[in-house]
């Protein structure tokens, strides 16, 4: 994690982070994945284990690094706090599969309930209306297909810690080219300044809109999610558990109560299908499709990369056109219990 962290920590710190980095609020982020819950199973295999703590940091320095501002580096280290364990996993406890926004708690309604986080706040002239619409910051949050600093780490973390498809000299290179542009929107946005790293990052953009697309990562999160459900209807935690429990807690109670739980977690192999798989637990649903179109300085005018790279035409082709076969599952999953 260190090395991954240090490629985004300017030599310019900022050390006004450092107070936030031991509340509770941000603390509780040490104890949720970031890959939704992919960490639990052998299906995938991290490098290391990369929380919602770790990718607030990493976004609060890319943020710092694009904009040397205190209010949008501290909106950036705050912009996850809402996040419940499991993170987009409950989204599909909601039925929330195409949008993936019904599971993450109001930021300021969270932060309301850390004493300490608003005297922070305070002593730094931030209000909580400075933190109620993160539109405001398109640096940090950015409309898809838009690049912003959240997706940008979104990206690649998947690449090398996630996927491991991508070295850490691969990611510096494509983080070490991007600079701040005026959009076709007349906002700000991260985009690059070479096109031959330009095209190194749409390869990267390729592994993560296609992971994301697969029935791999839809597995994982149903199954965690139908576990949830499962255990909310029997008692064994409410919704507001995963807001305020670390995800082992939760795991500790789907390894006594579920038997499927070590088949899931032994998992080496997901099977792919076009027919209904008989007597087993499966998935079939369409998900959220995630992408991203740089923008890219181009002889001192700005295009999206697709506008001048045919290459890039192609590869983005082929995400659109993506589908895996429309059943997955694990062979001894029968069911839910």
């Amino acid at each position: 994690m260190e090395e991954y962290l240090n490629i985004f920590i300017d030599q310019e710190y900022p050390d006004f982070i450092d107070k936030y980095l031991q509340t509770k609020t941000l603390n509780r982020l040490k104890y949720i994945t970031q890959f939704c819950g992919c960490d639990y199973t052998k299906l995938y295999s991290p490098r290391f284990l990369y929380s919602r703590f770790d990718h607030s940091l990493v976004v609060a320095h890319t943020t710092w690094h694009f904009t040397k501002n205190k209010k949008k580096t501290i909106a950036a280290l705050l912009h996850d706090v809402g996040t419940p364990c499991f993170a987009h996993c409950i989204d599909y406890v909601f039925g929330d599969y195409l949008n993936q926004e019904s599971s993450e708690r109001k930021i300021t309604d969270i932060i309301k309930l850390d004493e300490e986080l608003l005297k922070y706040l305070d002593e730094d002239e931030i209000s909580l209306l400075d933190l109620e619409d993160f539109n405001n910051y398109p640096i940090l949050e950015n409309k898809s297909p838009n690049l912003c600093t959240d997706r940008l780490d979104g990206v690649l973390h998947m690449c090398y810690i996630w996927l491991k498809t991508h070295s850490l000299e691969e990611i510096k290179e494509v983080y070490d080219n991007l600079e701040v542009l005026t959009n076709e929107f007349n906002k700000k946005e991260i985009g690059f300044t070479n096109l031959k790293t330009a095209l190194k990052f749409v390869k990267m953009i390729k592994v993560y809109a296609l992971e994301l697309q697969g029935n791999k990562d839809k597995f994982v999160m149903k199954y965690i999610s139908d576990l949830v459900k499962e255990a909310a209807k029997l008692k064994l935690i409410t919704i507001d558990d995963l807001y305020s429990k670390k995800e082992q807690e939760i795991i500790n109670i789907f390894e006594t109560n579920f038997k499927t739980w070590p088949n899931f977690t032994n998992a080496f192999y997901l099977k792919n299908a076009n027919e209904v798989p008989k007597n087993n637990y499966y998935i079939s649903f369409a998900t959220k499709k995630r992408n991203v179109i740089p923008l890219i300085k181009n002889k001192q005018k700005l295009e999206r990369v697709t506008s001048i790279s045919k290459k890039t035409q192609k590869i983005y082709f082929e995400i659109n056109e993506f589908q895996d076969k429309k059943y997955g599952y694990i062979e001894n999953i029968k069911e839910i219990n």
